[in-house]
Protein backbone atom coordinates (compact mmCIF):
# COMPACT_ATOMS: atom_id res chain seq x y z
CA UNK A 1 0.00 0.00 0.00
CA UNK A 2 2.81 2.42 0.86
CA UNK A 3 4.58 1.48 -2.37
CA UNK A 4 1.46 2.38 -4.40
CA UNK A 5 1.16 5.75 -2.65
CA UNK A 6 4.83 6.53 -3.25
CA UNK A 7 4.54 5.45 -6.89
CA UNK A 8 1.45 7.61 -7.38
CA UNK A 9 3.12 10.57 -5.66
CA UNK A 10 6.20 10.11 -7.85
CA UNK A 11 4.13 9.97 -11.04
CA UNK A 12 2.22 13.10 -10.08
CA UNK A 13 5.47 14.91 -9.27
CA UNK A 14 7.12 13.86 -12.54
CA UNK A 15 4.07 14.66 -14.67
CA UNK A 16 3.83 18.09 -13.05
CA UNK A 17 7.44 18.98 -13.79
CA UNK A 18 6.71 20.06 -17.35
CA UNK A 19 3.67 22.12 -16.51
CA UNK A 20 5.31 25.10 -14.85
CA UNK A 21 8.76 25.60 -16.35
CA UNK A 22 10.33 28.49 -14.52
CA UNK A 23 14.08 28.09 -14.82
CA UNK A 24 15.93 28.18 -18.09
CA UNK A 25 19.47 28.68 -19.27
CA UNK A 26 18.63 30.97 -22.19
CA UNK A 27 19.95 34.53 -22.04
CA UNK A 28 17.41 36.80 -20.41
CA UNK A 29 16.46 40.18 -21.88
CA UNK A 30 17.43 43.35 -20.04
CA UNK A 31 15.00 44.07 -17.21
CA UNK A 32 12.98 47.28 -17.00
CA UNK A 33 13.85 48.90 -13.69
CA UNK A 34 11.26 50.49 -11.40
CA UNK A 35 12.94 52.83 -8.98
CA UNK A 36 11.74 52.59 -5.42
CA UNK A 37 12.13 55.43 -2.95
CA UNK A 38 15.45 55.28 -1.10
CA UNK A 39 13.51 55.05 2.17
CA UNK A 40 11.60 51.93 1.06
CA UNK A 41 9.12 51.25 3.82
CA UNK A 42 5.38 51.25 4.41
CA UNK A 43 3.67 54.51 3.45
CA UNK A 44 1.71 56.48 6.06
CA UNK A 45 -1.58 55.22 4.60
CA UNK A 46 -0.57 51.62 5.30
CA UNK A 47 0.67 52.47 8.79
CA UNK A 48 -2.56 54.38 9.52
CA UNK A 49 -4.61 51.35 8.45
CA UNK A 50 -3.07 49.24 11.24
CA UNK A 51 -5.26 49.65 14.31
CA UNK A 52 -4.17 46.81 16.61
CA UNK A 53 -0.82 45.67 18.02
CA UNK A 54 -1.08 42.46 15.96
CA UNK A 55 -1.55 44.45 12.75
CA UNK A 56 1.53 46.56 13.56
CA UNK A 57 3.53 43.37 14.22
CA UNK A 58 2.32 42.04 10.86
CA UNK A 59 3.62 45.17 9.10
CA UNK A 60 6.97 44.88 10.92
CA UNK A 61 7.50 41.34 9.58
CA UNK A 62 7.64 42.66 6.00
CA UNK A 63 10.94 43.72 4.46
CA UNK A 64 12.00 46.06 1.69
CA UNK A 65 13.14 44.19 -1.41
CA UNK A 66 14.03 44.63 -5.06
CA UNK A 67 13.09 41.68 -7.28
CA UNK A 68 13.72 40.84 -10.93
CA UNK A 69 11.56 38.56 -13.04
CA UNK A 70 8.75 38.24 -15.57
CA UNK A 71 5.40 39.96 -15.08
CA UNK A 72 2.74 37.26 -15.42
CA UNK A 73 -1.00 36.72 -15.30
CA UNK A 74 -1.14 34.52 -12.19
CA UNK A 75 -4.35 32.68 -13.13
CA UNK A 76 -3.18 31.38 -16.52
CA UNK A 77 0.27 30.61 -15.16
CA UNK A 78 -0.95 28.52 -12.24
CA UNK A 79 -3.69 26.79 -14.23
CA UNK A 80 -1.90 26.16 -17.54
CA UNK A 81 1.72 27.24 -17.18
CA UNK A 82 1.19 30.08 -19.67
CA UNK A 83 3.77 32.87 -19.78
CA UNK A 84 6.15 34.70 -22.10
CA UNK A 85 5.61 36.58 -25.35
CA UNK A 86 3.13 34.05 -26.79
CA UNK A 87 0.81 34.66 -23.84
CA UNK A 88 0.92 38.49 -23.82
CA UNK A 89 -2.49 39.21 -25.48
CA UNK A 90 -4.33 36.69 -23.28
CA UNK A 91 -2.45 37.74 -20.13
CA UNK A 92 -3.17 41.42 -20.73
CA UNK A 93 -6.86 40.70 -21.26
CA UNK A 94 -7.03 38.65 -18.03
CA UNK A 95 -5.13 41.29 -16.03
CA UNK A 96 -7.35 44.12 -17.26
CA UNK A 97 -10.42 42.14 -16.24
CA UNK A 98 -9.24 41.71 -12.68
CA UNK A 99 -7.14 38.54 -12.64
CA UNK A 100 -4.14 38.79 -10.29
CA UNK A 101 -0.80 39.96 -11.64
CA UNK A 102 2.44 38.50 -10.35
CA UNK A 103 6.18 38.51 -10.72
CA UNK A 104 7.91 35.21 -11.45
CA UNK A 105 11.47 35.82 -10.25
CA UNK A 106 14.60 34.54 -11.91
CA UNK A 107 14.87 32.15 -8.94
CA UNK A 108 11.45 30.66 -9.80
CA UNK A 109 9.49 32.25 -6.94
CA UNK A 110 6.05 33.72 -7.57
CA UNK A 111 5.06 37.00 -5.90
CA UNK A 112 1.63 38.60 -6.17
CA UNK A 113 1.96 42.29 -7.08
CA UNK A 114 -0.29 44.58 -5.04
CA UNK A 115 -0.36 48.38 -4.75
CA UNK A 116 1.25 49.34 -1.44
CA UNK A 117 -0.74 52.47 -0.57
CA UNK A 118 -3.64 51.17 1.49
CA UNK A 119 -6.20 53.93 0.92
CA UNK A 120 -5.50 54.31 -2.81
CA UNK A 121 -5.84 50.54 -3.24
CA UNK A 122 -8.99 50.32 -1.13
CA UNK A 123 -10.61 53.25 -2.93
CA UNK A 124 -9.58 52.12 -6.44
CA UNK A 125 -7.38 55.18 -7.01
CA UNK A 126 -4.22 53.49 -8.26
CA UNK A 127 -3.23 52.66 -11.82
CA UNK A 128 -1.10 49.65 -11.01
CA UNK A 129 -3.26 47.08 -12.79
CA UNK A 130 -3.19 48.91 -16.12
CA UNK A 131 0.53 49.70 -15.89
CA UNK A 132 1.50 46.11 -15.08
CA UNK A 133 -0.93 44.73 -17.69
CA UNK A 134 1.20 46.57 -20.27
CA UNK A 135 4.23 44.68 -18.94
CA UNK A 136 2.84 41.11 -19.06
CA UNK A 137 5.55 38.86 -20.51
CA UNK A 138 8.30 41.43 -19.91
CA UNK A 139 11.25 41.09 -17.59
CA UNK A 140 11.34 43.84 -14.96
CA UNK A 141 13.04 44.86 -11.75
CA UNK A 142 10.65 46.24 -9.14
CA UNK A 143 10.96 47.31 -5.50
CA UNK A 144 8.54 47.35 -2.62
CA UNK A 145 7.68 45.67 0.65
CA UNK A 146 7.66 41.85 0.72
CA UNK A 147 5.20 40.13 3.00
CA UNK A 148 4.89 36.37 3.42
CA UNK A 149 2.17 34.20 4.85
CA UNK A 150 2.86 30.48 4.94
CA UNK A 151 3.71 29.68 1.29
CA UNK A 152 2.34 32.93 -0.17
CA UNK A 153 4.57 35.84 -1.19
CA UNK A 154 3.41 39.36 -1.97
CA UNK A 155 5.34 42.38 -3.19
CA UNK A 156 3.51 45.56 -2.19
CA UNK A 157 4.61 47.96 -4.95
CA UNK A 158 5.11 51.56 -3.91
CA UNK A 159 6.51 53.13 -7.07
CA UNK A 160 5.08 52.47 -10.52
CA UNK A 161 7.16 52.64 -13.68
CA UNK A 162 6.76 55.57 -16.04
CA UNK A 163 4.77 55.07 -19.24
CA UNK A 164 7.99 54.91 -21.27
CA UNK A 165 8.81 51.45 -22.55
Amino acid sequence: MIFRRLLLLGLVAVSGCGILPVRHDEPRPEAKVFNAPAEAAWTPTSLDAASTPEQFRHLKRARAATLTGEVIDVTCFLQLGKRGEAHVPCGQKCARRGQPIGLLTDAGRLYLLIAEEFQARRDGKHRMTERFAELIGKRVTVSGMVAKYEHYRVLFVRTLPSSNR
